[in-house]
């Protein structure tokens, strides 16, 4: 399926008037309509789902999503990245200085991203029946399930972003976020659902996208049944019960065996994971084609660039981590700074120079645009996949199959080096994670679902940190600034959720 995207403002533009048009929404059966209104209708499913997807990338000037700071802020929270900087874009979420009126893109960015899904969702039930061909039928019901799927991924990332995790959330008792199920009348006032009513709405809805049969096995830069499988993985991975567990490996073997993707062993092959629409280990990605698509320089990959705005480095602690193995082919993904204005940013770091590999090269651009700006984001890759199945199976006390899982990586990434059964642990495997996804906004989420502590100070030391508060050195997952702020502006707006703000705020 080819996807030519339409800039964020034309997709709002459209979802407007979708959303305003009465007669759109109605129930007439397709018999009583004429044809010419049948076929305009149908001609814009297509462009509303671009919209979905163009929501959840944002656009230079609503970077606090996918496109944006999200990613970042998933790890600079934890303790392999940093923000060394003054005015960083991530600073924020790096000293963990936010609160309840200035944080407040992510909520709003996300909701607006469910509200396109929402009107997407009932466009396509209004349109099922009118649906004569099996062309029309299968366009309809692919474009459900999708939104379906992104709902689903939407929600997932607000109740990470708003609510306990799951394995401390007093079995999913304690307060999630809103769902938002519907398009909602100006008078809509949802309050917060429990942790676990959030999370079997996602199931939910990822299920009834895969059981539709709707969703193509493998797609760029659309949802496929294989990316769901691999999301619904990773939701079931975040749970932490026995049944999540049981799922979440189910699901990765599934994408593992199904052959539909391949991990890079070849040097160049790997470099291109990230970048190149023709990489066989990206499951998801959301997709530019040009610069034209991220118009300036608020991109998470222009953020992150030594040859770009250079924001965030990985942590003296994640670099030790890496220099147990020299040979370890993520270094080809680090960059160093010489030669770059990023050299500055590490003179003031001590014991480090200008030749160290410190800085995220995941996302160069696409070669063929030779522009940072145009690389795509990543959402889920096969490698991830590896090591849910690793963690899952160790959880369930399938030592051998987490190992199998756990040493493919590894040897992707030193074909001479291997976990001896004897020194498979969690940590072992949560340090593979951290350094197979490093710049991906996992390891925050990976200690605080975990129940460990974020350690940000290095054996006591600041290592390269800049100065934090003792609050933010050190914490688990019942700091309450591991956990943001609904928006002030939210709660004043809407009453249900007034008395509903995380503790602390």
């Amino acid at each position: 399926m080819k996807r030519n995207f339409l800039c964020l403002a034309a997709a709002l533009g459209l979802f407007a008037g979708l959303s305003s048009c009465k007669d759109f929404l109605t129930t007439e059966p397709s018999g009583s309509l004429p044809t010419e209104r049948v076929q305009k209708e149908f001609s814009l499913l297509q462009p509303a789902l671009r919209g979905v997807y163009d929501g959840l990338q944002g656009s230079s000037s609503s970077t606090s999503y996918y496109g944006g700071l999200f990613l970042i802020s998933g790890d600079v929270r934890g303790d392999d990245m940093q923000c060394p900087t003054t005015g960083s874009r991530g600073n924020d979420y790096y000293h963990m200085s936010f609160d309840q009126t200035t944080m407040y893109g992510p909520w709003y960015k996300a909701y607006g991203v469910i509200r396109r899904a929402n009107r997407l969702i009932s466009m396509c039930q209004n349109l099922q029946p009118k649906a004569t061909t099996d062309a029309q039928k299968q366009e309809v019901g692919n474009a459900l399930a999708q939104a379906k799927a992104v709902r689903a991924l939407v929600h997932f990332d607000l109740v990470r972003l708003y609510a306990k995790p799951y394995p401390y959330s007093n079995n999913g008792a304690m307060l999630g976020i809103p769902l938002v199920l519907s398009v909602p009348e100006n008078k809509s006032m949802p309050g917060r659902s429990t942790v676990k009513e959030v999370y079997d709405q996602i199931i939910k809805d990822f299920t009834e996208a895969l059981s539709s049969g709707m969703l193509e096995e493998t797609s760029y830069g659309y949802l496929s049944s294989s990316a769901v499988k691999a999301l619904l993985a990773r939701v079931y991975l975040y749970m932490g019960t026995p049944e999540g567990n049981t799922e979440a490996l189910r699901l990765s073997k599934e994408v593992i065996d199904g052959g539909k993707y391949a991990l890079a062993t070849q040097l160049a092959e790997y470099k291109q994971i990230w970048s190149e629409a023709s990489s066989k280990e990206m499951i998801f990605s959301i997709v530019n084609f040009d610069s034209k698509d991220w118009s300036d320089r608020e991109g998470f990959a222009y953020i992150l660039s030594v040859y770009g705005y250079y924001n965030a480095l990985i942590t003296k602690k994640f670099y030790d981590e890496m220099m147990e193995d020299p040979n370890d082919i993520r270094w080809n993904v680090l960059w160093a700074s010489k030669g770059t204005k990023a050299a500055g940013a590490v003179q003031n770091l001590p014991g480090t120079n200008e030749d160290m590999k410190l800085f995220i090269g995941k996302y160069p651009g696409k070669a063929a645009f030779k522009d940072m700006r145009t690389n795509d984001i990543p959402v889920i890759r096969l490698a991830e996949v590896y090591l849910n199945a690793a963690e899952a199976a160790f959880k369930l006390g399938n030592t051998a199959q987490a190992l199998s899982y756990l040493n493919v990586i590894v040897k992707r990434a030193n074909p001479a080096k291997s976990v001896a059964s004897g020194d498979l642990t969690l940590n072992r495997i949560l340090q593979e994670r951290a350094k197979e996804l490093v710049g991906e906004g996992h390891r925050f989420y990976d200690l605080m679902r975990n129940g460990l502590r974020c350690e940000r100070f290095y054996d006591g030391k600041p290592g390269w940190h800049v100065p934090l508060t003792e609050a933010s050195r050190s914490f688990d997952h019942t700091y309450f600034r591991t956990l943001l702020p609904i928006p002030k502006s939210e709660l004043d707006a809407n009453a249900t959720l007034a008395g509903q703000q995380n503790p602390g705020y």
